[in-house]
């Protein structure tokens, strides 16, 4: 110090110029590999004064041949074809579920809607029961394996329910033929059913009215049966893939192109790295959010165009024209198996970090309730003890209390016993985030069914409809880009606050038309509330999914984003529940309420757990 004050008294001008210089060369080498590593936008990467934060170290070589430019674009490649694998899976995925639907239907000549009700009820009730469990596979067991397995399992699953569909689409194509060799055995059944006494059990009574136009036959109830088991087998290994490719891979991934980055002029290097992580997180998922809702607003209008097109107008019952349609929907995911089991395999060798893998997080739930049964309490710096004394690993299972959520002190004062895998999640600090997320599942103020029904009671037009809910899908099509703007102006956990504030002052207009009389002025504000909520709800689920990217260890991720779908799931089944409980469209408002309640809960378990413990959370991430 005293040597460099002294040539700044000798020759200060001399002295600046030299600083000035190698900053400037500094700056000259990041500019030249910002240009050769295509990966990284330049609106990503500036710094405040003005330095690329995403480049690549030049420890060897010139900047396109150094290790740290490869690994920037492989990773890019392996991006590319993540997002043309998600493509693929969520194009099939969503085809799928809307033809089922209308198979459900046409199965029972579009005069009951039992079968369509009884299969969201079972895919909701595999996924609230067996998430965890497909969690605890996916943190237990090599990654390729795991993404493989659920890509040739699920795929498969829903190829032979379609041509179970097929099966049974064509045998009720010959039933309203007049083949009287097909009639079903039901037949006799429903005669019964109306000459039934007046005082027989109401439950009977009920029953045998609902099953009018299903076919009761023996190989029609195991073709359905089948069906069933298939479709809600295919849902939970959906489930499953997802949480696998967004809560594990794409983390590994940011992970890996923050390693890329070089020492900044500031030193910074370690602030520089959590910034492109983030970003790299927000990026990604963005763009996955955008295929996601791209495909919901596309994939009706297709599927429709298609059985549209293998209509030949001779069935007035529109049940076997459904035939073609089904070999289709088979055709797809037999060609969306071949191409996400290749862009899988090729983004795991592109990406050698994927094959690490931490401690299975089994054993370390089984820590987790040895301690529990045991009292004992972690010290502060959240180690654990085996039998036999030696001290072992850090376990993020067992936090130190500023790191646990509010709600996993209840079970750890003794007030209730909780399965193993929600104290998991419990324990994370972003815990309260996902519940509010799992929440806006109670919420029917969507384009969905019960809100559809509503709508046609109220005498809207079907085509009136659908023109709302491409509005609907557009609208939130557009929170993507309003989620990429604000995590340049704010953080995670803020655009998080005022995405769910936003659908809640959005929703409070669709409550207020309850309140008002006129026709139009009432829908008006229902509809454009619910159309203005969009932009919320997917900003808020894009800001939740970064937390748990963010905050949950690498051990439990499987297990956390398990629980997770399993809650949303159980929400799911509440609000379907609900509908059956109470079917009559004059009793929308008590739906209104319910929803409007749903996002206000989920505003302050927001607000008052994570919003609140900012300061904290970042430190935690620090």
């Amino acid at each position: 110090a005293e040597y460099r004050n002294h040539l700044k008294s000798r020759n200060p001008t001399q002295l600046c110029i030299k600083q000035q210089n190698k900053k400037y060369s500094t700056e000259k080498k990041n500019q030249e590999i910002m240009e050769n590593s295509p990966l990284i936008m330049k609106r990503d990467c500036q710094s405040r004064e003005g330095t690329p934060l995403i480049t690549a170290h030049t420890d060897s070589g010139p900047g396109n041949n150094s290790p740290a430019v490869a690994r920037l674009r492989s990773l890019r490649q392996a991006r590319r074809l993540l997002y043309v694998s998600h493509l693929f899976s969520q194009f099939s995925e969503i085809s799928w579920q809307f033809c089922l639907v209308l198979f459900l239907a046409a199965f029972a000549n579009y005069e009951s809607y039992l079968l369509v009700s009884t299969y969201g009820f079972a895919s909701g009730l595999v996924v609230c029961l067996f998430g965890s469990k497909a969690g605890r596979f996916i943190d237990g067991t090599n990654r390729l394996v795991v993404a493989q397995r659920f890509i040739w399992t699920e795929n498969v699953a829903v190829l032979v329910a379609t041509l179970l569909c097929y099966v049974l689409l064509t045998k009720q194509k010959s039933r309203n033929d007049g083949d009287n060799d097909i009639l079903p055995s039901n037949h006799n059944i429903i005669e019964a059913a109306s000459t039934m006494p007046l005082d027989s059990p109401r439950i009977v009574q009920i029953i045998m009215s609902r099953l009018e136009g299903i076919p009761l036959d023996t190989v029609s109830v195991l073709l359905l049966v089948g069906i069933h088991v298939l479709g809600a087998t295919a849902q939970i290994l959906d489930r499953g893939f997802v949480v696998a490719i967004e809560r594990d891979w794409i983390v590994v991934m940011s992970r890996l192109a923050s390693s890329s980055i070089p020492p900044s002029v500031n030193n910074d290097e370690e602030d520089n790295s959590k910034e492109v992580e983030k970003a790299w997180l927000s990026e990604t998922n963005v763009a996955m959010k955008q295929i996601d809702l791209s495909c919901q607003t596309i994939c009706p209008a297709i599927a429709g165009f298609f059985i549209a097109a293998f209509d030949d107008g001779t069935d007035q019952n529109n049940g076997g024209d459904l035939t073609g349609a089904a070999l289709l929907i088979g055709a797809l995911n037999g060609a969306a198996l071949l191409v996400e089991y290749i862009c899988t395999a090729q983004i795991y060798h592109l990406i050698p970090e994927l094959a690490i893998k931490p401690q299975s997080s089994q054993s370390r739930l089984d820590k987790l309730a040895d301690s529990d049964d045991s009292n004992t309490t972690t010290s502060s710096s959240s180690r654990c003890y085996s039998n036999d004394g030696d001290e072992e690993e850090n376990v993020p299972l067992l936090l130190d209390s500023s790191r646990q959520s509010g709600i996993s002190e209840m079970f750890r004062c003794g007030i209730c016993k909780l399965p193993e895998s929600l104290q998991v999640y419990l324990r994370q600090p972003i815990s309260l985030s996902g519940l509010g997320l799992s929440l806006l599942y109670l919420n029917v103020l969507c384009f969905g069914g019960i809100m559809t029904a509503f709508l046609v009671w109220r005498g809207m037009r079907l085509q009136t409809i659908g023109v709302w809910r491409g509005i609907s899908s557009s609208i939130g099509l557009m929170g993507t880009f309003a989620y990429f703007y604000s995590i340049k102006h704010m953080s995670i956990i803020s655009t998080g606050m005022w995405s769910i504030a936003f659908q809640f002052i959005a929703l409070s207009v669709s409550y207020g038309s309850l309140f008002v009389d006129h026709y139009n002025t009432s829908l008006g504000m229902l509809i454009g509330g619910v159309c203005a909520s969009r932009v919320g709800l997917w900003v808020f689920d894009i800001s939740v999914t970064q937390l748990m990217q963010e905050y949950v260890e690498e051990d439990v991720r499987g297990v956390v984003g398990g629980v997770q779908q399993s809650l949303n799931a159980l929400f799911t089944l509440l609000s379907c529940a609900l509908g059956i409980l109470i079917p009559d469209p004059r009793d929308f408002f008590i739906y209104v309420g319910l929803g409007y309640g749903s996002v206000g809960m989920a505003m302050l378990l927001y607000g008052f757990g994570v919003f609140r413990k900012q300061n904290e959370l970042e430190r935690i991430v620090t």
